[in-house]
Order: structure tokens, then C-alpha cells, then sequence
């Protein structure tokens, strides 16, 4: 009788889903909300659970956050596009990888004769960013790029070679322009390994392409 009892709560169980697996939150929804609220605690949380799965791009709240402030602070006017908020993010993203500007996101932000206003109450204490540029700032920590490695002005004036302008009616134009030192951001000449592995992976494709009916 017990056995049999056993076997139908086992049943019942497996029937309405009792036993499976809990769905992993939502943890970039829930980062966002933890920026836009900020909300640290929740915010640390929702990174850790994010970056447990080690093959996921490693984000951390406090940059997330910072990033998102400056996004804010640049171009968070309402009318702005998208475009622009991940040009004025990612020029900050290409500083930080470049050999010219310091080499964390915090560094670069607060460079002295940067981005004006950064050390001021009105941005480090008073703005809260918006969902928008919050959401461009999350979109470029995970790997999305508009521009080139080498774009690292972001201006009214033009401080470089332009690689795109933004024309807007209230804000006039913004130049994204190339470093003084293109060099610098040169790709690496391929290795014999890297030449191999693209032929085996020219190879593969071509075999494949062959067995499809």
C-alpha cells in the first residue's frame, strides 16, 4: 500500500511539473531595474547570477551603472536616438580599451578635461539614468558594437578623423572622430594557427555545404 501511495505522489509530481527544473530569472531585467532604481544589493545580486554561467559576457552593476549615468548625462534627452546613446557608450568603452586613455571605465569618466560636469553633485549624486540609455548601456557591456575600435572623440567639434556625424535640430551636429594614432588600434597579423584554422573552417563549411541535398 505504501509503495503504491509512493509510486502516485511520484506520478502526480512528475504530472504537474512538481519536481522540474526552476526557470533561471530574468537576471538582465532585473539588473536594469536595479540600475535604474539604484539599488546596489539587488543590482550585485543580479550580476552574480548572470555571471555564473562563465560563457556569458562578465557584467558588474557598479560600471552598469556608471556607463548608464554617462549615457544619461551625454545625450538622455527624450527625442535622442538609440544610435546616438550607443556611440556616446561606446566611445567611452573604446577609451578604456585603448593604449591612450586609462584602462578602467571609472578612470575614464572622471579623466580630468573629459567629459564635463562629471565631478559635479548635479551627475554623481543627483541624476538618475533613464530607461533608454540604461538599456544601451547593458546592450554595450554585452558586446554590441556601431563604431570602430579606433573612434575615441565624441563632440561638437570635430577632433579627428570623422568617422560618422550626428545632425540633430536642438543639438546641432556630433562628430565621432578616430584617434590621432590609427596605428595603434591596427589588427594583429594573423598567426599560422589563425591562417590553419580558417582554412579548417573553410574546409568544414565546404563538406557541409556538399552533404546538403
Amino acid at each position: 500500500m505504501f509503495l503504491f501511495l509512493a509510486a502516485g505522489l511520484m506520478w502526480l509530481c512528475l504530472g504537474t511539473g512538481a519536481w522540474a527544473e526552476e526557470p533561471e530569472p530574468d537576471w538582465l531585467s532585473l539588473l536594469t531595474e536595479a540600475v535604474l532604481n539604484g539599488d546596489r544589493d539587488a543590482g550585485i545580486a543580479a550580476a552574480e547570477g548572470w555571471n555564473a554561467v562563465e560563457s556569458r559576457p562578465h557584467l558588474d552593476y557598479d560600471e552598469l551603472r556608471l556607463l548608464s549615468k554617462l549615457i544619461t548625462w551625454e545625450a538622455g534627452s527624450v527625442w535622442l536616438t538609440d544610435e546616438l546613446r550607443l556611440g556616446v557608450g561606446e566611445v567611452v568603452l573604446n577609451r578604456v580599451a585603448s593604449p591612450e586613455f586609462p584602462n578602467t571605465l571609472k578612470e575614464v569618466v572622471f579623466q580630468e578635461g573629459q567629459y564635463a560636469g562629471t565631478d559635479t553633485y548635479d551627475f554623481q549624486v543627483a541624476l538618475q539614468p533613464t530607461r533608454p540609455c540604461a538599456e544601451a548601456a547593458l546592450r554595450l557591456l554585452l558586446g554590441e558594437r556601431i563604431l570602430a575600435p579606433q573612434v575615441v572623440f565624441e563632440g561638437h567639434a570635430v577632433q579627428g578623423k570623422v568617422h560618422s556625424v550626428f545632425r540633430d535640430m536642438h543639438y546641432g551636429s556630433i562628430y565621432f572622430c578616430e584617434s590621432h594614432f590609427p596605428e595603434l588600434y591596427a589588427a594583429p597579423e594573423p598567426t599560422l594557427l589563425d591562417l590553419f584554422s580558417g582554412i579548417a573552417k573553410r574546409l568544414a563549411a565546404v563538406a557541409e555545404t556538399e552533404m546538403t541535398p
